[in-house]
């Protein structure tokens, strides 16, 4: 209850026993909301740590996770990386904290683009608050440079879970900010590199849509441009949920208002959550349009759920990234000189599978194909299917990334 008052998304799963109860109700019917309580502050020790530190550097980087946002941080975050000439980049699940901020690279690691690549590896310090820094944040050991790490959380537990931390900061995200704003001292100019005209010019003129060579085929369309058109033809106010596959490639491409309106579903690289967490989050913002992106074979063992959301009027656009393949598994076996046949399957026109439940389904083999359905995205009535077959030799960074760390491991 206390996270569905400050807006959170939350699933209450009671069992059938509890369910078919008789309840007996004394007194006022109306729940009674538990206060949250106060944020925790870091220890004076670990706050001149870390001030110490960020005191030598002078091109630090600042990274935000979801626990960032869930405190609050980002005004804080944003006043800090102002004082110490910082740059700001987020997780994957903290994506778009920072859009339209000119200090803004982007998503560190499997998700990142070159510009952020370019611009992490000149940081002589890292700055990490509520982010676990796992495999795809570090890329695999490779997101950032041999530089002292301070990462915050509130958990401490969490702090040099995945990736060595060289100071811990256990503490709220937005009130460590905070700390850290009154502790350290403002800087000239001069003594900020990251935030001369140039860097920020840099910064300014990069366009996403431009990261890459475009490489589509007669049938199918490359998904990262599609990514990118998608992101200019949906509702700017969108909650985007993703299940799991190679097709998370298309995620720097596609824009969220807040990391609270993005759902990953990725959990131990497990396909086939991402339908029914979408149904969730549709239900919990009605208002809201919400995107479910998902791969065809995701798609295949979930398109049950086509009915629920026709009877239940679920507003839903599905946007199945086909590539007629479980398609990590394809490059995983491509990239080892392996057999690919069992990871590869017959194209499936799934628009008219769609419109029998009631979807307005469409087939995407181009970008005009897509760019015609402008006005049917940009203000969706009822379920849409989009059936976007996509290339399949295009393999997400982080499939190169996991190989290239496992020959390290077996070099």
């Amino acid at each position: 209850m206390a996270a569905a008052s400050r807006g959170a998304l939350a699933a209450l799963l009671l069992p059938t026993n509890v369910q078919m109860a008789n309840v007996e109700v004394w007194g006022p019917a109306a729940a009674r909301l538990i206060p949250a309580g106060e944020p925790a502050a870091a220890r004076q020790q670990s706050i001149d740590s870390a001030a110490a530190l960020l005191s030598r550097s002078r091109s630090p980087v600042i990274v935000a996770g979801l626990g960032a946002h869930r405190a609050g941080a980002k005004e804080a975050l944003q006043d800090l990386a102002e004082k110490i000439g910082a740059l700001l980049m987020t997780s994957a699940r903290g994506k778009d904290m920072f859009h339209g901020h000119p200090y803004n690279l982007g998503i560190l690691g499997s998700f990142s683009h070159t510009m952020g690549r370019r611009m992490m590896d000149q940081a002589d310090c890292v700055l990490v608050f509520g982010a676990g820094l796992n495999f795809l944040t570090m890329s695999f050991g490779a997101s950032v440079p041999p530089v002292p790490i301070i990462q915050v959380d509130t958990v401490r537990a969490h702090i040099g879970r995945w990736t060595t931390a060289d100071v811990a900061v256990v503490g709220d995200a937005r009130r460590v900010a905070e700390q850290l704003l009154a502790a350290l001292p403002a800087r000239r100019s001069s003594e900020k590199p990251f935030h001369t005209a140039e860097s920020l010019a840099t910064i300014a003129g990069f366009d996403i849509a431009r990261d890459f060579e475009a490489a589509h085929t007669p049938r199918t369309v490359d998904p990262r441009a599609l990514g990118v058109e998608l992101d200019r033809l949906l509702p700017r106010e969108r909650n985007v949920v993703y299940d799991a596959g190679n097709f998370l490639g298309i995620l720097p491409y596609l824009t969220v208002p807040t990391p609270g309106h993005l759902k990953m579903t990725s959990e131990f690289a497990s396909i086939g959550l991402g339908f029914g967490t979408a149904l969730g989050v549709a239900k919990g913002r009605p208002r809201v349009p919400t995107v479910l992106v998902i791969g065809d074979g995701g798609f295949l063992m979930t398109m049950s759920e086509l009915e629920t959301v026709s009877r239940e009027d679920i507003p839903l656009i599905v946007v199945l990234m086909n590539d007629c393949a479980y398609g990590a598994e394809l490059h995983f076996l491509a990239l080892r000189k392996l057999p690919v046949g069992k990871s590869v399957f017959p194209d499936v026109e799934f628009a008219a599978v769609a419109e029998a439940f009631g979807f307005q389904a469409y087939t995407i083999r181009s970008l005009d194909d897509l760019r015609a359905l402008g006005p049917v995205l940009g203000k969706p009535d009822g379920p849409i299917l989009l059936d976007c077959k996509v290339n399949a030799d295009i393999a997400a960074p982080f499939m190169g990334e996991f190989a290239e760390f496992e020959a390290r491991q077996h070099g």
